[in-house]
């Protein structure tokens, strides 16, 4: 018998896997700053900003400038296809321009690193800057993206994404305490807790995409089994 030829695969679940793939390549290459527990970097991850690993003249900056890069570029290209399948609404599209941005972000971070002066014990300091205003964005960006998703998700991814913005919040309050009370001190651990609650947030974005696209798959199918038995049946 002839082999019979598959079905085109819809497009737009093509398009959701592809968005679903480069969000979690994203995700992983966002938490690359975890790479420095194989890394000899000179750099406390106590009291410094991860994104200090990427300064010029520390050992192994281009890994990390590369980790931002990947994921910046990933968020970046990410967007036109979201924009494709993401809500109408405008909570939906906000979303898609928050993370477009923050692709931008991470790449001009990667191109202008933050300064990093040593200042003994594994610590850095900088005296400012356009580098350290990405690195302040960067920032801003752990909070304000689980509170925007949080406006228009459902249910438990609702509930996921406002326990995320409560503990990204919190870590906020510990860091701009440690600046003020602490002299910087321990800030490389709240800021690294909330680069991996970020990559989660990301993470958790991919999953949706793919559940929501296997629920329409499935609304769908009995719809269009519907409509051919209707179109097939004789009248009486």
């Amino acid at each position: 018998m002839p082999s019979v030829p598959h079905r085109a695969e819809p497009p737009l679940g093509a398009v959701r896997r592809f968005t679903a793939g480069l969000l979690f390549l994203g995700a992983v290459a966002h938490s690359g700053f975890l790479a420095e527990a194989f890394l000899d970097t000179a750099l406390s991850p106590w009291h410094n900003f991860p994104a200090r690993l990427a300064s010029a003249g520390q050992p192994y900056s281009d890994v990390f400038r590369y980790a931002d890069c990947v994921a910046g570029a990933a968020f970046v290209l990410a967007g036109p296809s979201l924009f494709r399948i993401a809500p109408v609404h405008w909570q939906g599209r906000l979303t898609v321009t928050v993370l477009s941005a923050y692709g931008v972000v991470l790449l001009l971070r990667a191109a202008f690193p933050p300064e990093c002066l040593p200042d003994g014990a594994g610590r850095c300091v900088s005296h400012g800057g356009a580098s350290d205003l990405l690195v302040l964005l960067a920032g801003v960006q752990h909070v304000v993206g689980p509170l925007i998703v949080g406006a228009w998700w459902r249910g438990r991814w609702k509930r996921i994404t406002l326990a995320l913005f409560v503990v990204q919040f919190a870590l906020w309050a510990v860091l701009v305490g440690a600046s003020w009370l602490l002299d910087g001190r321990f800030v490389g651990v709240a800021a690294r807790l909330q680069v991996v609650g970020a990559s989660v947030l990301f993470g958790a974005g991919a999953v949706y995409i793919l559940r929501m696209g296997r629920r329409a798959e499935d609304v769908r199918r009995p719809a269009e089994a519907s409509s051919r038995e209707g179109a097939t049946s004789c009248p009486g």
